[in-house]
This record gives C-alpha cells, sequence and structure tokens, in this order.
C-alpha cells in the first residue's frame, strides 16, 4: 500500500530523499517533527555518478542533519523515474550499497509525473517514452503511469512536462506541453498527504512492464556437411 510523506515520518524518524531524474541531481533530508518541510537540501548540477554522492554529503553536513551518517537514517527513498534511465538506475544501485552499510535501511520509491500532476491540476504530465511515445498522468486522479503513443496525446487534455527533462522524440504538430518547474523536495512538502511512496526492497527503475526475454537453446555449431 503506498504512503504519503507524512505517514513515511510517522514511521520512521529520518527519511532522505535521492532524484537523479534530472540534470539536476536532489537530497533532502526530513526528520519527524511537527511540520513536513525538509531540514536540509541540497542540488548538484553533474552527472549522477558524482552528483549524488556530493549532494547527500552536502546534505547530512548540515547541521540541521545532526551529524547523521547514512547508517544513522532510518529510511531512503529515491524517484524511480519516469526521467533519465542512467540517473534511475545509478540511483538504485546506491540504495543497494547503502543498505549494506545499514541492513536495518527502509527502502522506498516514487514516481516523478504524479508529483507535478498534484502540484498543477489541469494538466497532464507527460515526458518522453521514446520509440514515438509518452509516459503520462492524466489531469485528474489516480495519477497512474501510463504509455502513450505521440498521435494519441491531444486527447489528454492540456499539458504539461518537467522543464529540464530529455526529449528525444518529435511532439505532433500543434501540441507543445507547458514546462514545468521541477524538484522533487519541494514538489513533496507541497502534497505531504499524498500517497506517493512505494516499498522499494529490490530498488529498480520504473518499468511499465516487465522485459520479456526470448528462450535460447544451446547448440554446438558445425560446419554445413560437404555435399
Amino acid at each position: 500500500m503506498p504512503r504519503s510523506l507524512r505517514q513515511l515520518l510517522d514511521l520512521h524518524p529520518s527519511l532522505l530523499i535521492a532524484d537523479t531524474c534530472s540534470p539536476r541531481t536532489e537530497a533532502a533530508l526530513w526528520l519527524r517533527g511537527p511540520g513536513t518541510a525538509p531540514v536540509a537540501v541540497a542540488a548538484v548540477d553533474a552527472e549522477a555518478s558524482t552528483a549524488l554522492p556530493g549532494a547527500v554529503a552536502r546534505v547530512l553536513a548540515d547541521p540541521a542533519a545532526g551529524g547523521r551518517r547514512i547508517q544513522d537514517l532510518n529510511a531512503i527513498a529515491f524517484c524511480d523515474g519516469p526521467g533519465s534511465v542512467l540517473g534511475v538506475r545509478l540511483a538504485a544501485a546506491a540504495l543497494r550499497a547503502w543498505r549494506a552499510v545499514a541492513p536495518g535501511l527502509a527502502l522506498h520509491s516514487f514516481h516523478s509525473l504524479p508529483l507535478l500532476a498534484l502540484a498543477h491540476p489541469g494538466l497532464a504530465i507527460i515526458a518522453d517514452a521514446r520509440r514515438d511515445s509518452w509516459h503520462a498522468v492524466r489531469s485528474s486522479a489516480p495519477h497512474d503511469l501510463l504509455r502513450v503513443p505521440s498521435a494519441e496525446l491531444a486527447s489528454l487534455g492540456p499539458l504539461g512536462t518537467p522543464e529540464n527533462f530529455r526529449r528525444w522524440s518529435a511532439l505532433p504538430p500543434g501540441i507543445e506541453p507547458r514546462a514545468l518547474p521541477w524538484g522533487a523536495a519541494a514538489l513533496i512538502s507541497a502534497s505531504p498527504d499524498a500517497p506517493l511512496f512505494h516499498e522499494a526492497p529490490e530498488p529498480e527503475a520504473f518499468l511499465h512492464e516487465a522485459p520479456a526475454y526470448a528462450a535460447w537453446t544451446p547448440r554446438v555449431h558445425q560446419a554445413p556437411a560437404a555435399r
């Protein structure tokens, strides 16, 4: 069952959130208390493999973090997409490594596009899914993630898209979504009671469907018989 920020803080005295979905990597720390704003936030504009450790180090070095280290945290949540697939996978790998240091660490994930849909009622939110298709959430709840062909974008109504997410697919003529500011910490704080977070015991990037693999039967290859 998905949980809200407020519910996670009821369960965990400390919660670190990591977002690598865009070129700006962000980390934020929440501590249980009367409010739902993070006590420390840091953002780094760099490739996620270096930006994520840097952003987390800045957050934990903030005096408000109280000298906490990764192994002192109770829970970590990461944005599993849609967004930069490489960035998301690097974040998922980092969470697995951090859990090795702190086996009791609770791990959670959240999606990017529903956060923007909550902040911008009346807009369906889209992000490039490549192959002439788009990740999308409708303007009305429930904000489930869909995969929509480019030709069907107009059926979603007015559109918005994260302003700094990468785009490869061409939009159909006449379709131009509104660019929306993306910042996971601020958006999460603005919707503290929305059920955004899912347990992620094995962190991985979001996929609309599980990958399918063709069966392969091993055999020894031999030269054709001489005629």
